[in-house]
């Protein structure tokens, strides 16, 4: 009879069922799971109903709330019990929104799409401690009501107000909220003045992240950035000085009328680090060549995303070699280009082309050459042949490639694909979701 071979230790290894691993370790494996996955769990057992019920699970997430009316008592203690801190709510109703207020006390970030009524804004008065809001597309308030509510918050460090129209007379009042990191103004057809937007901007001490868009403008202002020499407002004895120079981080220039090419802004932005630039095809195109003066002045650019330039070709050579991520949207580039890019960003590690044009299969061929420290590319909307995809899967470093929409990959050439690097790049083949954030680069 033959012995069964035995441990040189004399045990036996038993299967551990899940429900024996410590809770830390359990908690850790929900953290990663997306939310349909948790909600899978969660309907299992009693023990993974409190574990993913757990608020250090939900502590960056956002609720994303529509027909408040339809969630019964068990949705809403639920929300309780793990402590959602941020939320998204769109066409509510006062009382909804009081009810929404009364059960969630301690919410930090609030979103409200199509707000209607100045007694809902009001009630946001409430949270005593609301550091982020966003308020997006409010027809049914008057602008002075919209900065007279928001002003209140004193302790806010994010604000977007999108879709609204704002004069001078009542934005100036955002000076006030000098805990500011991150200011995104969005407006509908007016245009911002320059001097109020300036007296603005120097009273916000900590702001690091600026986005201004003017949709459905077409101005052309002069955007200088430069300490104002006088000021919409007279100075009061408690007023705090303006500070000598911005300090900005990221600034978003979206679908703007604003020529901001001009010598004293570029004093305002050796700072930067991310610069996102959107122009509407039809004017101003002949900022181009001058906005190429604008890279070479940019010494700590890390990120740059550019869409609805005209031709990238022209600017090309003066993109800084710091740049890490590079973003080009409906922007025609040629293989020259690429080849250009590739010579002088060596810090190179993630690349967007989305609805990018004037290339084409030969350029594509030799990226493994070009830009082989890749981590990340973006070709969504280009025809992708079963031929590049493989010369693609030569990258070493690449761990995400985006063939969104427009690709005529097979099955076949999608598998080898996945054999050639091992499984180890991510490939995205179909639509994913749109992100709920506010985008104003694709607002008409």
């Amino acid at each position: 009879m033959q012995e069964k071979s035995m441990p040189a230790n004399n045990t036996i290894m038993k299967a551990t069922h899940v429900l024996q691993l410590p809770q830390e370790m359990l908690t850790e494996i929900i953290r990663y799971l997306p939310p349909a996955e948790k909600n899978k769990i969660r309907a299992t057992c009693k023990l993974f109903k409190d574990l993913v019920d757990q608020p250090v699970l939900w502590q960056k997430s956002t609720i994303i709330l529509r027909r408040i009316n339809v969630f019964n008592a068990e949705f809403w203690e639920v929300l309780r019990k793990r402590k959602i801190t941020s939320v998204e709510v769109k066409e509510i109703r006062l009382k909804q929104w009081q009810k929404l207020l009364k059960i969630m006390p301690g919410l930090l970030d609030v979103t409200v799409d199509s707000l209607w009524s100045e007694e809902i804004l009001h009630c946001l008065q409430l949270l005593t401690h609301l550091q982020k809001l966003h308020l997006k597309i409010c027809p049914g308030l008057s602008e002075r009501s919209v900065i007279r509510e928001v002003v209140h918050f004193q302790h806010l460090i994010h604000l977007l107000l999108c879709g609204i129209t704002l004069s001078g007379s009542e934005l100036i009042r955002i000076a006030s909220l000098r805990n500011l990191h991150v200011l995104s103004l969005h407006t509908v057809q007016k245009a911002l003045p320059e001097n109020v937007l300036e007296y603005v901007l120097f009273h916000l001490p900590k702001l690091r992240e600026l986005s201004l868009s003017y949709i459905l403008n077409k101005e052309q202002l002069l955007l200088c950035l430069s300490l104002p020499d006088s000021h919409p407002i007279p100075y009061s004895p408690e007023e705090s000085p303006p500070i000598a120079k911005l300090q900005l981080h990221t600034l978003a220039l979206r679908q703007t009328g604003y020529n901001l090419f001009s010598e004293r802004f570029l004093d305002q932005l050796s700072t930067i680090h991310t610069l996102t630039v959107c122009y509407i095809k039809d004017f101003l195109l002949h900022s181009v060549d001058v906005f190429g003066q604008v890279l070479k002045n940019l010494p700590n650019l890390t990120e740059l995303n550019l869409a609805w330039i005209s031709n990238l070709d022209r600017i090309v050579n003066n993109i800084p070699s710091s740049v890490a991520k590079l973003r080009v949207i409906g922007t025609k580039l040629s293989n020259s280009a690429l080849s250009c890019l590739s010579n002088k960003s060596w810090k190179l590690r993630e690349m967007d082309l989305t609805l990018s044009y004037g290339f084409d299969e030969k350029i594509l061929k030799e990226f493994p050459h070009l830009f082989p420290q890749l981590t990340r590319l973006c070709l969504s909307g280009f025809l992708l042949t079963d031929n590049i995809l493989l010369s693609l899967a030569k990258m070493e470093h690449l761990q995400e490639l985006d063939v969104i929409g427009g690709t005529n990959l097979t099955k076949e050439a999608i598998q080898n694909f996945h054999i050639t690097t091992n499984g180890r790049v991510c490939l995205l083949v179909e639509q994913h979701p749109m992100s709920s954030k506010c985008d104003c680069l694709w607002s008409t």
